[in-house]
């Protein structure tokens, strides 16, 4: 049961990563297939990505942060909320 959960808060991490990055292409106005080859990334690799269907690689995150001109921590700012518990 434990598992489960883990897989499925990963999953709420991932679709909500993938939100994050459309909604900072979509305002920088690149078109996903454009910003993917801004940052040298395969479109396929990008659609699999924002959709939650791939689990980037810190290099990709890297690679992406620098894309949109933001830092790694900018670009992961506040994925996880509400998906993982404190710890007491």
């Amino acid at each position: 049961m434990n598992r489960i959960l883990r897989l499925a808060q990963m999953q709420q991490i991932l679709l909500a990563l993938g939100k994050r990055l459309r909604e900072l292409r979509a305002e920088q106005g690149f078109s996903q297939e454009a910003f993917a080859d801004h940052c040298g990334l395969h479109r396929t690799a990008m659609s699999l990505i924002e959709r939650g269907k791939r689990v980037p690689s810190l290099r990709t995150l890297v690679t992406l942060s620098r894309g949109f001109g933001v830092s790694l921590s900018e670009l992961l700012e506040d994925i996880d909320k509400g998906t993982i518990k404190k710890r007491k």
